[in-house]
């Protein structure tokens, strides 16, 4: 496949090969949220005749492969099309007609790798200032198939036996629920919203590695369903988003800890200035 075949492939579906769904659909283009940055509302535009697409909130915008490049930035124009040719970036080509529920077919696992097998995945970590040697011990590489193609990303066991995948601008679970890194003899538990805070708070403090019980929420919905099946600590920590979302688990947090008589630190003025401990640790390498 050729730089220019692949301008020519649905950008629409390619973003829904990542599970990137529109935001608001028109006659002829689609709007998304912004997928390398936060927003409340989608300002990239797809034009689904041209095959071409533009970020209002910077002007930037392009072909296909631009965009690609803006998600994956560790990539060439030569490493792009090597990728397609070799499948990993392999989709179907989708109607206009696109519906949501098609995302949410299952997921079904097909390999399990060690992710510094996968320069990608590693690329992708120390962008994001982690440790792939560090992560490796949490995270793998997983291969799975999504209604007729195959995708690879990072994943991590969640509580309920499920998988929680991510990659650049992709997050999606097999099975909602949280993960947790149990250690009995502990008396503190420390709550993260992501994966990558709970590895950033590694980084910064490698010597609490086992000192602690972690609870990694992977989403703030899934904080109730923790309080409800794990048991209760002496003491508890929170490193949640210095969000909305965030904001409202602290105090539930704060609340839980009241009725069970525990102690409870609120460490979000550690990264103060920063949504989340990662962002703090990317800010600062």
């Amino acid at each position: 496949m050729t730089t220019k075949e692949i301008n020519k492939q649905s950008i629409a579906g390619f973003l829904a090969s990542l599970n990137i769904l529109p935001e608001r659909k028109f006659n002829g283009y689609w709007m998304y949220k912004t997928p390398w940055k936060e927003q409340r509302t989608g300002s990239l535009k797809v034009d689904l005749n041209k095959e071409l697409w533009i970020d209002f909130s910077t002007s930037e915008g392009g072909t296909l492969i631009d965009l690609i490049l803006k998600l994956y930035p560790d990539l060439d124009v030569s490493g792009i099309v090597r990728r397609f040719n070799e499948g990993y970036f392999s989709f179907r080509q989708l109607p206009f007609s696109t519906k949501k529920e098609k995302s949410r077919q299952a997921l079904h696992i097909l390999k399990k790798e060690d992710l510094l097998e996968h320069i990608d995945f590693c690329n992708y970590l120390q962008e994001r200032a982690i440790d792939p040697h560090l992560a490796k011990k949490y995270l793998k590489a997983y291969q799975y198939r999504h209604g007729d193609r195959a995708f690879w990303n990072l994943g991590m066991l969640n509580y309920a036996g499920g998988l929680n995948l991510f990659n650049r601008g992709f997050k999606r679970a097999t099975k909602q629920s949280f993960s947790l890194i149990q250690n009995k003899e502990s008396n503190t538990r420390i709550y993260f919203e992501g994966v990558l805070d709970f590895l950033s708070f590694l980084q910064l403090k490698p010597k609490q590695e086992y000192l602690h019980e972690f609870c990694i929420l992977n989403s703030v919905n899934n904080l109730k369903k923790c309080l409800e099946q794990l048991s209760v600590k002496p003491k508890i920590v929170g490193f949640l988003d210095n969000d909305v979302a965030g904001e409202k688990a602290t105090l539930e947090l704060k609340k839980y800890a009241e009725k069970n008589q525990i102690k409870f630190i609120d460490c979000r003025n550690y990264y103060e200035g920063h949504k989340d401990l990662n962002d703090y640790i990317v800010a600062g390498k």
